[in-house]
């Protein structure tokens, strides 16, 4: 068994029912700024179109933007509300580097 840090254990190569629920969310993250990304080059596509409705795309589009901008804040939330280690990274509580600093050895053993 392999501790989790809060008081929880698991088999390895078994996932907890909260890294399960991770993964899930992040996947749906994934879609979610997939359609923003979408949206964003449909959007500018569009702008530049000379048709009659195309005005309307272009302000449907934004509306769907914002829409999807807002379900994936929820999600970041909703991650970050399980995942302390991530959540400690947006608060800047995690281990910082510097930008410009890259090609050294970090003490947690990985490489920029």
């Amino acid at each position: 068994m392999c501790s989790t840090g809060e008081g929880q254990s698991h088999s390895h190569g078994v996932l907890s029912e909260a890294e399960k629920t991770l993964a899930d969310l992040r996947n749906d993250l994934s879609e979610v700024m997939g359609l923003i990304n979408k949206f964003e080059y449909q959007k500018a596509v569009i702008s530049g179109a000379d048709f009659p409705a195309a005005g309307e795309v272009v302000h449907t589009l934004e509306h769907l933007l914002e829409a999807q901008k807002e379900q994936a804040a929820v999600l970041i939330e909703l991650i970050n509300s399980i995942d302390v280690t991530q959540r400690n990274m947006f608060e800047g509580n995690g281990q910082e580097h510097e930008h410009g600093e890259h090609g050294h050895e970090h003490a947690h053993g990985h490489k920029h």
